[in-house]
């Protein structure tokens, strides 16, 4: 990740189908970044919640309960040192499915987007949830590219400040050209044989000007991008200019193309959720 916020996301994955589907790389949240160990340890927990949207300690957990599960910064399968993977949030997730106590789910997302493999283990968590019979809410601060695609599946997405924003359906690849050091001097060169002509073909290409193998996989990729939102969010405003060609979106805005439902805190979410649990509301 880039450590400066005009910058985006890159990778040197040689295939696109590992590209990155995001918007923004630097997270912000209420003045204070999203780094380091405290980022996990305070960030990832999933948290109970009354129904009445107020956080609850480990001692008062009985009941009926809303469960609030974290998607905070860049999105990545599998966890690191300093993050979990979306593989182990959705774990999260299948355990809210099958709890007695827990009614409904919010997932409070805070994320730029991030690698397409990523993406399946959330969206198919989130749709275990909803077959449970449970209402999952998604609440953003940055909701943005690949977290827009899950926060898409889930009943509703409310937006948290006037300054909160979604979007950015789309994606891109970039790729870092190392087959030259011109500090030593050396040279990679790397041998396909005939039989492995197709073999990283379109990174190959990218990396010597030809993009245009590359962008037929990207262009495939958001094509699923697209019909995922648009089978999530039958209400879209398929007409708004730049909708469906990655362009970012503030709430007011995002609420006019239908790419939210409204604008909420995380509390007043986690009630609209309970109250949906209740009422049998999808």
């Amino acid at each position: 990740m880039s450590g400066n916020s005009n910058k985006q996301a890159v990778t040197t994955c040689p295939s696109a189908g590992f590209a990155l589907i995001t918007g923004k790389s630097d997270f912000m949240r209420w003045g204070r970044r999203y780094d380091g160990e405290a980022h996990v340890v305070a960030g990832f927990r999933a948290q109970t919640w009354s129904p009445d949207g107020v956080r609850l300690k480990e001692e008062d957990k009985q009941g009926q309960t809303v469960m609030v599960v974290p998607l905070l910064g860049a999105m990545t399968k599998y966890g690191t040192w300093w993050s979990y993977g979306t593989s182990e949030i959705a774990a999260a997730l299948r355990e809210a499915a099958v709890d007695g106590n827990v009614v409904a789910v919010v997932l409070d997302i805070d994320s730029g987007g991030g690698y397409v493999n990523s993406i399946a283990p959330l969206v198919q968590a989130v749709r275990e949830v909803r077959e449970a019979g449970k209402p999952v809410l998604a609440h953003a601060d940055a909701c943005y590219s690949a977290a827009y695609w899950v926060a898409s599946q889930c009943d509703a997405l409310f937006l948290d400040n006037p300054l909160s924003g979604c979007g950015s359906i789309g994606a891109f690849c970039e790729l870092f050209d190392d087959r030259e050091d011109r500090q030593t001097g050396f040279r990679w060169i790397a041998v396909y044989p005939p039989e492995s002509k197709d073999k990283n073909l379109a990174e190959r290409e990218a990396l010597d000007g030809r993009t245009e193998t590359m962008e037929k996989e990207l262009a495939s990729l958001v094509d699923m991008f697209r019909a995922a939102v648009l089978e999530g969010r039958p209400g879209l405003k398929k007409d708004t200019p730049g909708l469906l060609t990655g362009a970012e979106f503030r709430t007011s805005e995002a609420l006019a193309a239908g790419l939210c439902d409204g604008m909420m805190s995380l509390a007043d979410t986690v009630q609209a959720a309970a109250v949906r649990a209740e009422f049998g509301v999808k």
